[in-house]
């Protein structure tokens, strides 16, 4: 996927600054600019080089994760140019960070076992109203 992308060029023709990286996984060959776990790490900074690049990748992931479940535009292909993609991606995260800021919740997947908790819940609450006319 990475060599389709046009991404490895950019980053191999220099055009994107030196201090950027990638995180990749272990399929990937470490490169200047591709970070990659190593995959018999000895004690030491190795290990510990491991376990951030861990951690930080489940970040990304989470975030991607987030941004999937509330948009799901984002599920699968995209069949976009790339130029509208990154829009549509930009777009999405900062729609997801203005709800964050707001607290709204991520939608529930689904199949969610709380979604009956959750209607119960609403109910409950007085926030589902009848319209005017609704048979009593």
């Amino acid at each position: 996927m990475l060599s389709e992308s046009g991404i490895r060029q950019l980053f191999e023709r220099r055009y994107v600054p030196a201090n950027c990286h990638l995180l990749g996984d272990s399929g990937y060959p470490c490169k200047p600019w591709l970070l990659t776990p190593y995959l018999q790490p000895r004690q030491g900074p190795q290990l510990n080089y491991n376990r951030a690049h861990k951690t930080t990748r489940a970040v990304v992931e989470r975030g991607i994760g987030q941004l999937k479940r509330r948009f799901h535009v984002l599920h699968g292909e995209v069949r976009l140019r790339p130029e509208k993609v990154s829009k549509l991606i930009i777009a999405c995260a900062i729609l997801h960070n203005i709800c964050k800021v707001r607290q709204i919740a991520e939608p529930l997947e689904d199949g969610d076992e709380d979604e009956g908790m959750l209607t119960e819940q609403v109910l409950r609450m007085g926030m589902v109203f009848d319209p005017p006319g609704y048979p009593e």
